[in-house]
């Protein structure tokens, strides 16, 4: 490889990495909803009004699905949302709305 390549590459790559590693968000309420519906999320992520992070919750995927879940059926809230902490991270971020 020529000296201009070696130096490009490695650029290319990161910018590829940051592009398909934007956040994401799930989300899901009471009521009618029968399964979570998936948000894909870019950039710097702002809950929506009413909603409040959860300081109580530290997981990854399915914990966070699972306690959004159990908080609805519990009535401790009316909806939750997942949003993953940073890209490429497995940790996930707990916003309920109450």
């Amino acid at each position: 490889m020529t000296r201009v390549i070696q130096k490009a590459v490695p650029g290319m790559v990161l910018a590829a990495m940051l592009a398909l590693g934007a956040p994401e968000a799930y989300a899901a309420s009471g009521g009618s909803t029968t399964g979570s519906e998936q948000q894909p999320v870019a950039g710097a992520w702002t809950p929506p009004e009413g909603f409040v992070r959860d300081d109580s919750f530290f997981g990854m995927d399915a914990a966070c699905e699972k306690a959004g879940r159990n908080g609805i059926a519990e009535g401790k809230w009316s909806a939750y949302i997942c949003v993953r902490v940073a890209p490429f991270s497995p940790f996930m971020d707990l916003y309920v709305k109450k």
